[in-house]
């Protein structure tokens, strides 16, 4: 069986993708290949250089109808030049793209897997009846629909955008032997250091932990903030630092792929977002004995144990989150606790090996014809990956 996952961007490719891959193919050799296809990009160098075949294509993030038609050209010719029995779409364009391609390419077998449904509490109600409508009508092109979220699955249910038989539950999970707790403990004297691994863009609300910090530091400043990401609101986030008096206090630091280091560098994960799926930047640093904020919003709220592993803050209350972050700087040996249960919850609910059983197993299916008890095994395999509301 030859595997093509899609992602638009090679750092998305190399941080969400390029592990499981390379992982799966080293357990299931002559079985199964997996081939990564994404934009060209630094990573890409790197994913060849530790034997992944990547295939560069481009795909466009733009709803502009003829760069969707160029990038469905794109998908198509990488498909059948490289005679991929399954294709895997990521959310996102790709996924657009690629389910609507998959109304004319019947004779591939194709996988969705949805990083967060846009139907959250926020969305506006155009917006969310324009999403149900598009979902409904890709509805028959996949054979599977993989989950990282339980409350997506109820969206799904609620408004029937699925059959039972095509959804799988595959929940996320990290390399728990890479991402592992510092042996260097944390100086008391020395300052807090809070981190956000985001792309600077509109759904990640940088605005929120700006506000926060600018509201923390008319207390304090015996703390530091990292920023690490790449995007078009960099210079609007930078901007709004200079523009806060916050450049003693808040760094963004420059790119880079070595997370296991940037989580030893800091003392406290935070994420302010809009809405997510199921987020690796809570389950880096919790797997990383880091206790985490997040806001209280879909898919964050599922990652977290609210005030075991972290604390979930309202969206629009900087008041709180500025709260939150003080009391992590005010009690360190409760935050050190924190960080301890949140590497335990790690270790439980997100394991990558757990992952890629219930991946292999699905792509391993594809050889054979449709697999309508598939689903329902999947959604057994939820009680092992049951996070805790």
């Amino acid at each position: 069986m030859k595997i093509l996952e899609v992602c638009t961007v090679s750092s998305s490719a190399y941080a969400l993708v390029f592990q499981r891959a390379h992982a799966l193919n080293q357990r299931h050799t002559g079985k199964l290949h997996v081939d990564l296809l994404c934009t060209d990009g630094p990573e890409v160098a790197l994913m060849r250089e530790q034997g992944m075949n990547v295939i560069v294509e481009t795909l466009h993030r733009s709803l502009n109808p003829l760069r969707l038609m160029r990038s469905a050209w794109s998908l198509r010719r990488a498909i059948r030049q490289g005679g991929y029995d399954a294709v895997h779409l990521h959310f996102g364009i790709p996924g657009l793209v690629g389910r609507f391609l998959a109304f004319f390419d019947r004779k591939t077998l194709w996988i969705y897997q949805s990083h967060g449904y846009s139907i959250a509490e926020n969305t506006g109600l155009l917006a969310r009846n324009i999403f149900i409508l598009i979902e409904k009508l890709l509805k028959p092109t996949v054979r599977y629909s993989l989950f990282q979220l339980h409350g997506d699955m109820e969206l799904a249910r609620k408004y029937k955008l699925l059959d039972e038989k095509q959804m799988v539950f595959l929940g996320n999970g990290v390399n728990l032997t890479r991402f592992t707790p510092s042996d260097n403990p944390h100086d008391p004297s020395s300052p807090v250091i809070f981190g956000m691994v985001a792309r600077f863009e509109p759904i990640k609300n940088h605005a929120l932990l700006l506000d926060a910090v600018a509201l923390l530091a008319q207390q304090t400043r015996h703390f530091k903030v990292k920023l690490i990401g790449q995007g078009p609101l960099k210079t609007e986030v930078q901007t709004s630092i200079q523009q806060k008096g916050l450049e003693d206090v808040v760094e963004i630091v420059a790119y880079s792929n070595d997370m296991p280091a940037f989580y030893h560098s800091i003392d406290v994960g935070v994420l302010t977002s809009f809405a997510e799926g199921i987020p690796r930047a809570l389950i880096e640093p919790m797997a990383s004995g880091k206790p985490v904020i997040c806001t209280d919003v879909k898919g964050s709220r599922e990652a977290i144990v609210d005030r075991e592993t972290g604390f979930k803050t309202p969206l629009g209350s900087p008041e709180t989150l500025a709260g939150h972050l003080l009391w992590f700087i005010r009690n360190h040996d409760q935050r050190q606790a924190m960080g301890k249960a949140a590497r335990i919850h790690a270790e439980k609910h997100f394991s990558e090996e757990h992952v890629l059983d219930i991946l292999g197993e699905i792509y391993l299916s594809c050889a054979n014809p449709f697999n309508p008890t598939l689903g329902k095994e999947g959604l057994e395999g939820v009680a092992s990956l049951e996070v805790k509301a």
